[in-house]
């Protein structure tokens, strides 16, 4: 496998807007709040983002077995982080990583892995939407952010369960370039997204996708504590957190890099949070969650065979 020079331009990119936050920022308080930084809050950090794996892997492990995809489960964990390395790809897309490695580990054709991480991912984000939501009817927020995640939803649930409208919606995916390389067969990608939505899969997958938000949402907030922010309770980081990551997957932007770190800046500024700090807690609870987890892929990358970083750097 080819180490995929967009990565590289996608880490430079992101080494670049960093550096502009710093640069609009007052140098002299983010260097004041780093260095106070409570070191003894990083394991539990670093804790709460390695424990929100644990319901995406048992869903992932679910969703491929419930199509009759059998993966011993020490390897179907490290093929799960190794698609975390690519999630900072356009849209996450790279996760299709995983489809690849199934392929070259145990011959098991894209066709029928292909759609499972398709409906892997909006199981994601229906989980995000819902956990929005929540943070949002239990801490008062504006009232029409609510219909319009509701709105979302009843799109999503329209194309998932409404067959004229989905097997439309799909024949035009794998007829696009880049998919049509992993979908030869529309009927089967149309099969097994049949058997990953029925009713009893979706509710156990989409709790787990909120569970995911509950925890991951919990290093954000332990970020902030790290920091001695404590105007911010739980669930309003929860609502914060979900809200930025949402529009910066939906941006397409590479990781969504800058939109993210943005709309977490603006949101926290909304709350009383300095400029400057916010500029620093978002890119603190970036690196703690998003490039922590990435960190986390290449490794399992490695361990899987599927990569090789000495041929990368010859390539």
């Amino acid at each position: 496998m080819k180490f995929d020079n967009r990565i590289i331009l996608v880490l430079v990119a992101v080494i670049g807007i960093y550096a502009i936050f710093l640069f609009i920022s007052d140098f002299s308080i983010i260097s004041e709040k780093i260095s106070n930084f409570k070191i003894n809050y990083l394991p539990l950090i670093l804790l709460f983002v390695s424990a929100s794996w644990i319901p995406l892997i048992i869903k992932w492990h679910l969703l491929l077995k419930n199509c009759e995809i059998h993966v011993p489960l020490k390897k179907n964990i490290l093929v799960f982080l190794s698609g975390a390395a690519f999630e900072i790809t356009p849209g996450q897309i790279g996760v299709l990583i995983k489809s690849q490695i199934l392929k070259t580990s145990f011959n098991i054709p894209r066709t029928r892995t292909v759609p499972v991480i398709f409906i892997e991912k909006m199981y994601d984000l229906v989980g995000a939407i819902l956990a929005s939501i929540i943070g949002i009817i239990i801490l008062g927020i504006e009232p029409y952010l609510i219909i319009v995640a509701i709105l979302v939803l009843a799109i999503i649930f329209f194309f998932m369960y409404y067959r004229p409208a989905s097997k439309l919606f799909f024949k035009r995916i794998t007829k696009t370039k880049f998919f049509s390389k992993y979908v030869e067969n529309i009927s089967e990608f149309d099969k097994i997204v049949q058997k990953s939505t029925n009713v009893k899969i979706a509710t156990i997958c989409i709790l787990l996708a909120v569970v995911y938000w509950f925890i991951v949402s919990a290093a954000a907030y332990y970020v902030l504590i790290g920091f001695d922010i404590h105007v911010l309770d739980y669930l309003k980081v929860l609502a914060i957190y979900t809200t930025s990551t949402l529009l910066g997957a939906i941006s397409f932007i590479p990781a969504g890099i800058g939109v993210t770190e943005g709309t977490l800046t603006g949101l926290l500024t909304l709350e009383g949070i300095g400029v400057s700090v916010a500029l620093i807690l978002s890119v603190m609870i970036r690196i703690f969650t998003l490039w922590y987890s990435a960190f986390i892929g290449f490794i399992a990358l490695k361990f899987t065979g599927a990569f090789s970083f000495k041929k990368a750097l010859k390539e």
